[in-house]
């Protein structure tokens, strides 16, 4: 029983990991986007380009 409990805790952690560097990635993403706009109008004119192409 205490190799169940061992193997559902290591999976547990090993995908809330997963889960951070996921995120860690689309935060560094977001990032890299917002850090290339110049300005308010240009983030705007992105975002409209964005909504466009969607």
């Amino acid at each position: 029983m205490q190799i169940l409990f061992l193997f559902w805790f290591s999976a547990r952690n090993a995908a809330n990991a997963l889960g951070r560097h996921l995120d860690q990635q689309d935060q560094r993403g977001v990032d890299n986007y917002l850090g290339k706009s110049q300005s308010f109008a240009d983030l705007e004119s992105r975002e409209r380009h964005w909504l466009q192409s969607q």
